[in-house]
């Protein structure tokens, strides 16, 4: 999916020493290792007149067992037979029996490690006669994966989310509305207390970016910020309003500092009433809970899980961005490639993204794909990472370290459920092994790493 052009251009860029990295001979080859951008490789191979001849019995072995010569059963044919009938089949495999076994001689002489499981290998041969062969073989490399100290990084404290009696009683009622009956309110236009269905866009750019669509807001101060709010009073359902997003007054520096003044599109889709059922045991009970004292006790536990949760998880992020900015190193061009159409294949697979693609223009799907192909590349990039770090801290990991999901109807409702129990086949197996390398690799890391606020 990548552009392979892009990858020659960037070999043909880099000036190549006229010296190789790495000379090595025996009797058999004497190979010259040069070492190119994405973890290519190539050996320039000088094969010695006995491998030579030795393949060249290999490929009237293999040539000869497709040949009937009369007299003789199918396979049996004598070699000067089929050098004389088949020759031009014998010269092809023969080639090929030099570059395989000139490769395999090569490999021991020089151990470079080859990329598993799949190795891919093109080859050249430039002469090819009993006197000795001169041949390129080109292939991928595993990457080379600088060492990490995880004592050397530093990260920011992330402050914890509040969990006191007012959260929980919004979320409790969060809880509640979710159980309301709705009205839709046609003509009215928005006022506080009503709710509201939103789309918001960023308008930045070209195309624009989607935020959110459809989601619910309530018009009041605690539950939408300010901007919106003056933005949509007054308006009513279907019309479209545009302004520039601003932090409230009353926001922290840290989030004054992420949420940036954007100009932004917001579409009123529906404007509503709710009525809201009593909060009862038998309420309650609806939602796994015997009585409202205790769904009072499950909902402050589960929002201090959620809490405990959302630090872990922007701590991760840190180091996650860390990792990517410090610690560059070359991956295989077919690594990502391979990844990338993963991932576009599974975007394939949902019917309203594949409606989206072909409504796409070609630049428009070329640069889907471009972002897709960047999102492989730092997959990659970290999983090298985080293998490298839990291998020099000799932490072994199975699958059945992966915990199994444990998701309530109050876990969904609250909105801490991870929804992504990935144990329903081997891919899935395979991403949650996935995962969990990379939460153990963070982890790790910011147990080491050094905290500021």
């Amino acid at each position: 999916m990548t552009d392979k052009q892009e990858v020659q251009e960037l070999e043909a860029s880099v000036v190549e020493s006229a010296e190789p990295a790495l000379e090595r001979a025996n009797d058999a080859v004497r190979v010259f290792v040069h070492y190119k951008p994405a973890c290519r490789v190539e050996f320039k191979i000088e094969a010695s007149p006995s491998l030579v001849k030795k393949a060249q019995e290999q490929a009237v072995k293999l040539v000869g067992k497709e040949v009937v010569q009369p007299g003789f059963r199918k396979g049996k044919a004598s070699e000067e037979y089929v050098l004389s009938k088949y020759s031009g089949a014998v010269d092809e495999q023969w080639k090929k029996s030099v570059a395989d076994l000139a490769f395999k001689e090569s490999l021991k002489l020089t151990e470079v490690p080859v990329l598993q499981p799949e190795p891919k290998v093109s080859f050249d041969v430039q002469k090819c006669t009993l006197q000795g062969a001169d041949l390129i073989l080109s292939f991928e490399t595993e990457p080379t994966v600088p060492a990490i100290t995880p004592q050397d990084i530093t990260l920011k404290n992330v402050d914890r989310p509040l969990v006191n009696p007012d959260k929980i009683n919004e979320t409790i009622r969060q809880v509640q509305l979710f159980f309301a009956e709705w009205k839709k309110l046609e003509e009215e236009p928005v006022q506080e207390g009503h709710f509201v269905l939103l789309d918001v866009d960023v308008i930045e750019t070209e195309p624009s970016v989607g935020l959110f669509s459809g989601v619910r807001f309530e018009v009041k101060d605690r539950s939408m910020a300010k901007w919106m709010k003056d933005l949509i009073l007054g308006h009513k359902a279907g019309e479209v309003l545009e302004c520039i997003s601003i932090p409230d007054e009353d926001a922290s520096p840290r989030e004054k500092e992420e949420l940036t003044e954007k100009k932004v599109r917001v579409t009123i889709r529906e404007v509503q009433e709710a009525k809201i059922p009593e909060l009862t045991d038998a309420f309650a009970k609806t939602v796994g809970s015997f009585s409202v004292e205790e769904m009072y006790k499950s909902v402050e536990k589960l929002l201090t899980k959620k809490a405990d949760d959302h630090v872990k998880e922007k701590m991760r992020e840190q180091v996650s961005e860390v990792l990517m900015n410090n610690y560059p190193f070359d991956i295989p061009f077919s690594l990502i490639d391979r990844e990338t159409r993963f991932r576009i294949n599974q975007l394939l697979q949902d019917t309203e993204f594949q409606a989206y693609w072909k409504s796409m223009t070609p630049e428009f799907q070329k640069r889907t794909v471009q972002s897709v192909a960047e999102q492989s590349s730092k997959a990659v990039r970290m999983f090298y990472l985080c293998r490298k770090i839990l291998g020099d801290a000799k932490i072994s990991l199975s699958p059945n370290d992966a915990e199994p999901a444990k998701d309530t109807f109050l876990d969904l409702l609250v909105g801490r459920a991870q929804n992504d129990n990935l144990q329903a086949n081997e891919m899935h197996q395979a991403e949650a092994f996935s995962r969990l390398l990379l939460d153990k690799a963070e982890d790790f890391i910011i147990s080491h790493a050094k905290i500021t606020d």
